[in-house]
Formats: structure tokens, C-alpha cells, sequence
């Protein structure tokens, strides 16, 4: 055979970083060495109905014969925390691989990539399964570039090319090493102002563990580009919700870095939707003040934030921060600035906010509190605090116009977390809520057509939803008062 499969490419790397023999794995599973020989020559691969078995069995003995600077060097390649976890994702790579390898089998007399493949027509999910490439198992320097019209795409199908890159949406690592660059088509034409607006919070919010960066331009109209650089594209034209033609896989450099340029040739600054920053450089850049001063203030609060904090909960959090000697880049002396210039925004300007009633139920039950994009964790007294000076907000203040979103607006999305989205007519962001990490996920809205996007889905919320949106200022004070209820019990209970 002139060309091994990826699979026994990748085993015999793992077995040659863990110097491990063939007869040593052979008695580590008890198999007969040959089989071993003929696993890494690429000759055979192990029987499908005891893969799984056998790849957990070759992850194990690959980690547990690592010396202990290899094994170290490969959880933090992994981003994964101790060698238990190193094992699923090795496992979950070999998988990938012998997965693979197998689908070209049914395809061809063997499991060598003929580079490229090409298809007339396939329906859309076929060609999303063909997207799932074992490269994308690679959490080292992995770089993607994309064109597609997701927008024209059945919503299912949409929800599909989100993930596809994402191997372990449960885990909470960062990956600084994969880059993935998407051209959209927006069409605002057609545009549905709440599900379509939803969709596109929750993407970036999905791609905050990567360096993402989501540019719009009628150019991807029509087009299915997915190009890894130097590894592996695969190309189409879609001609409607649910079907490609044209489609084209290859393996070839050359060929994926002609489809990588392409999409690179559109990835301009004119053509970024969103802007990354953070609350530092919002600070330094005087951005976040001037989201504050912005006329038409709109806020939607899916989690709560220091917007709210009454004076003394607002020094108890400062001095925690310092007592616990967490690294926190604006100053003592300029957060109290920031508060005191939130503090009379509350008091007197007029601004609309509508409140998740999630946002209560995780501070009653988590404690956790957005404090300029740090978290901390309030004691149950201290969530008292913090929702009856909410409660004489909404009761007093004439000034805040609020409304409780009670429910989900979007049902797709109903496990998902709400974001804080802070709209006005001089500067817009968001802070996506990737639970456990709280950085890379402030976006500022870059382009006038996506300001209008979301103008457009916050007065339909405010204005349309009657069926999940409460409005009467009594009821919202009633239902924070429950809450309040909700919170001194569990404070009588800890």
C-alpha cells in the first residue's frame, strides 16, 4: 500500500510519542501482536463491533505508558485537565479517524483518501456529515476559513454548521490555536427579526472558546466553503434550503488553500459584523461610558450585572475582589467612578430594560453576579440586597421602563443561556454568557445593518411577544418580591 489511512497514521504517532511497541499494546490488549502490525501499517482496522472497546483500551495503555513530561505536554495540547480526560480525547480523535477511514471503505476498496471526491448533488445534512472531517478533532493550530448562506438554510441545518467544529461543547477551555473565520449573507429582506437575531447571538456565543470572527457580504450568497488551511475543503452551491450541488471534498493542500484564499479575500474590516473586546479596553477606549451616555438606552439583561448594585453591596464586592487577590485591571478608584456614574444613570435617565426571569432563578440559586465581567458569588444576604434595591428600583423609579420576559422567546434555544445585550443610538455590544469563562465574549456591534438588526429584534420583543412579555410594573414588583421570598429562605437554610 503506497499510502497508510489517517488512522494508523495517528495511532502509530501516539504509540511513538508513549514509546510504546506493537507487542507491548498487544499485551496491554490482549491481542495477537499481528493484529497490532497491521493496525499501524493501515493494513486492517480493528472490528467495528469491538471499536469502542478496543479505541478506549489503545487511549489508556497510549497515556498510561507516557512518561510523565509527555503526558503533561499532551494535556495542555488536549486543553484538557488531568490524564483521565486526556484518555476521552484521544479516544474521541482515534474514533474520528477509524470513523472515517471506514466511510471511504464503503466508498472504495480501501481506507486511502482518493484527495478528492466530487458529488453532483447532495442533500444538505449530507453534506454537513461530510464536514466532519477528523481534522476537526484538532485543538492545535487549526485555521478555517467559510463561506456559507446559512440564512437560506433550513433552521436545523443552521444549527448544525454551528457545532460541527465544536468536539466537546461541554468543556469549558479556551483554544487560542483554532481560528475560524465565517462569511455570511445576511439578508436583511428576509430577515426574521426574533428567530434570526437569536440564532446569530447564540453562534458567537457558541464560538467564544476560539478566536471567531463573523463577517457578512452578499458574496457568500449561494455558497457552502468550508477550507481548513492546508488540510482539507469541502465546496458547494446551494440551490435551496436543504440541497448542494456541485459538491467537491479534496485533501489536497493545494486545493483547500485556493477555497481558504477565496473566503480570505472577503474577510475584511468593512465587512466584520462584530468587534471582540473587552471590559478593559472598553474602559481605556471610553466605550463602555459611552455606551452609558448614549441617548436611547435599550437593555436586555439575561443575567445580572453591576448595573443594579446599591452603594454598600457595591464596596463589599470591591474589597472581596481585593481580599482575594484576584486579578482585575481597572482600579479601585475607577470602578468607583463607573458605579457612581451607573448609580445616576439609574436614578434619572430614561432608559427601557427587559429582565429574563432566568436572570432571578441563577442569582437565587447560583449567587453569581456579572460584575464588569468578573464573576462573583454573592451570599444569600447578599442577593437579598441586591433584588430589594432592584425591587425599589422597579417601584420607584419612573424613569426605567421595565418588562419580564417569562419563558424563552425561541424554543430552539430554550437550554440555552440569555445574553445581555445593551443597545443605544452611539454604541451597541453584547456580553455572551459562556457560564464559566468570562472572557473573549464581549462583542461590539461593528456595522450600521446589524445595529438595525437588533433594533429591529428589541422592539419586537418590547412590542410583540404580549404572550411571554409582562408589562404591568405591579406584577414585575410582585415577582420580584417572590423571589426575595425564595432568597430569604434559602438564607435561613445555609
Amino acid at each position: 500500500m503506497d499510502k497508510k489511512n489517517r488512522f494508523s497514521v495517528l495511532l502509530q504517532q501516539l504509540m511513538a510519542a508513549a514509546e510504546l511497541k506493537n507487542y507491548m499494546l498487544a499485551e496491554s490488549l490482549q491481542y495477537d501482536v499481528s493484529y497490532i502490525s497491521k493496525w499501524v501499517s493501515g493494513i486492517m482496522l480493528p472490528a467495528e463491533k469491538t471499536k469502542k472497546a478496543v479505541l478506549k483500551d489503545i487511549s489508556h495503555c497510549v497515556v498510561s505508558s507516557m512518561s510523565e513530561e509527555r503526558c503533561k505536554e499532551f494535556i495542555k495540547e488536549y486543553r484538557v485537565d488531568d490524564s483521565l480526560k486526556l484518555e476521552d480525547a484521544i479516544c474521541d480523535q482515534l474514533e474520528a479517524e477509524y470513523n472515517y477511514v471506514r466511510s471511504l471503505q464503503k466508498r472504495a476498496r480501501n481506507g486511502v483518501s482518493t484527495m478528492s471526491d466530487y458529488y453532483p448533488e447532495t442533500t444538505v445534512p449530507e453534506y454537513i456529515e461530510k464536514m466532519t472531517h477528523p481534522v476537526l478533532r484538532r485543538v492545535k493550530s487549526l485555521d478555517i476559513m467559510a463561506a456559507m448562506d446559512l440564512f437560506s438554510m433550513e433552521r436545523g441545518h443552521r444549527l448544525q454548521i454551528v457545532d460541527i467544529h465544536d468536539a466537546n461543547p461541554s468543556e469549558y477551555h479556551s483554544y487560542p490555536d483554532v481560528s475560524f473565520s465565517l462569511l455570511i449573507n445576511l439578508d436583511v429582506e428576509n430577515w426574521d427579526n426574533i428567530y434570526d437575531t437569536v440564532f446569530l447571538i447564540n453562534m458567537l456565543t457558541q464560538n467564544t472558546k476560539i478566536n471567531f470572527q463573523l463577517y457578512g457580504n452578499p458574496s457568500a450568497g449561494g455558497k457552502v466553503i468550508f477550507a481548513v488551511a492546508h488540510e482539507f475543503s469541502i465546496s458547494g452551491m446551494l440551490v435551496s434550503s436543504n440541497r448542494c450541488l456541485s459538491v467537491i471534498t479534496s485533501e489536497d493542500r493545494k486545493t483547500s488553500d485556493v477555497y481558504y484564499d477565496y473566503v480570505k479575500n472577503f474577510c475584511t474590516r468593512e465587512n466584520l459584523l462584530f468587534r471582540r473586546t473587552s471590559i478593559l479596553s472598553m474602559y481605556r477606549g471610553h466605550e463602555y461610558v459611552r455606551s452609558l451616555l448614549s441617548p436611547n438606552l435599550r437593555w436586555m439583561m439575561g443575567h445580572m450585572t453591576e448595573h443594579f448594585l446599591p452603594d454598600d453591596l457595591f464596596e463589599e464586592i470591591v474589597e472581596q475582589l481585593l481580599n482575594e487577590k484576584r486579578e482585575y485591571a481597572v482600579t479601585r478608584a475607577e470602578l468607583y467612578d463607573l458605579h457612581r456614574l451607573t448609580h445616576n444613570l439609574i436614578e434619572e435617565s430614561e432608559i427601557r430594560i427587559i429582565v429574563y426571569e432566568a436572570a432571578f432563578a441563577d442569582l437565587n440559586t447560583t449567587g453569581e453576579l456579572d460584575f464588569y465581567n468578573c464573576k462573583v458569588t454573592l451570599t444569600p444576604e447578599q442577593r437579598l440586597r441586591y433584588l430589594e434595591y432592584l425591587l425599589t428600583l422597579c417601584r420607584d423609579r419612573k424613569n426605567l421602563n421595565i418588562k419580564l420576559v417569562y419563558g424563552q422567546i425561541v424554543t430552539d434555544f430554550q437550554y440555552k443561556n440569555d445574553q445581555c445585550i445593551f443597545l443605544s443610538d452611539m454604541l451597541s455590544y453584547i456580553r455572551l454568557d459562556n457560564s464559566k469563562r468570562v472572557d473573549n465574549n464581549i462583542v461590539i456591534i461593528n456595522r450600521r445593518d446589524v445595529q438595525v438588526l437588533f433594533d429591529n429584534y428589541y422592539e419586537s420583543i418590547w412590542n410583540d411577544c404580549q404572550d411571554l412579555v409582562i408589562s404591568d410594573r405591579t406584577a414585575i414588583c410582585n415577582y420580584i418580591h417572590h423571589t426575595i421570598q425564595g432568597s430569604y429562605l434559602i438564607s435561613q437554610t445555609t
